[in-house]
């Protein structure tokens, strides 16, 4: 089997950080300072690589407005809403635009306006997107788990309507999402925290060659 030089040197600079990070954070003070500095690394690191992306997104959209491609005026009004944010935002860290006590930064305002907004949207075209999802499963094979899919769905929609006279559809409704889906919920976090130690373990025994390639 033949070693890489420069492979075999990144696999043991990215084994030490990952014992010394590690040690750190289980054992003595003294190690801790130094792991402490490395996560601090690391978060330096990451805003670097987000100021990048974000530098990238706007010479992506800058050059689609300029070339007049398909959808520039949405990376126009891109530019323009970011634009407009980072403003705000750096006058209010400046304290040019100081709210009045007890209320909220502008900033935060306009973030929340336009999230609710998006996500009632999107929580609209969820709904259609789970009954067209349930007619099609039906209209191609009726089996007993389309047969549950569709019941479960339409307990859950109709329990959600302020209709009086629903209440023991409301207990079913409010069991089907307190037990199976929080379950199923727990089972995903589940699964991303074992995947999560899977790929450290795999970093710290030099198996995973993505920072090396």
């Amino acid at each position: 089997m033949r070693i890489r030089p420069g492979a075999a040197l990144t696999s043991a600079v990215a084994i030490g950080f990952g014992v010394i990070t590690l040690a750190g954070l289980l054992v003595s003070d003294d190690v801790s300072v130094i792991s402490d500095l490395l996560l601090q690394l690391v978060v330096v690191t990451i805003a670097i690589t987000v100021l990048i992306g974000l530098l990238n997104l706007l010479t992506v959209h800058l050059g689609r407005i300029f070339k007049t491609q398909g959808g520039w005026v949405y990376s126009l009004v891109m530019l323009i809403s970011a634009g407009l944010v980072i403003v705000l935002t750096i006058l209010e860290r400046t304290d040019v635009i100081e709210p009045d006590v007890g209320e909220r930064a502008p900033s935060a305002i306009l973030l929340e306006s336009v999230q609710v907004s998006i996500e009632s949207a999107l929580g609209g075209l969820v709904f259609f997107a789970l009954v067209y999802g349930a007619a099609r499963l039906m209209r191609r094979r009726v089996t007993w788990w389309g047969i549950l899919f569709t019941a479960v769905l339409m307990i859950v929609l109709i329990g959600a309507l302020p209709v009086s006279g629903l209440s023991r559809l409301l207990d079913v409704r409010d069991w089907l999402l307190e037990v199976p889906v929080s379950a199923g919920s727990r089972g995903i976090l589940l699964g991303i925290a074992l995947g999560t130690v899977v790929t450290g373990a795999r970093v710290l025994i030099g198996q995973d060659r993505s920072y090396r390639e």
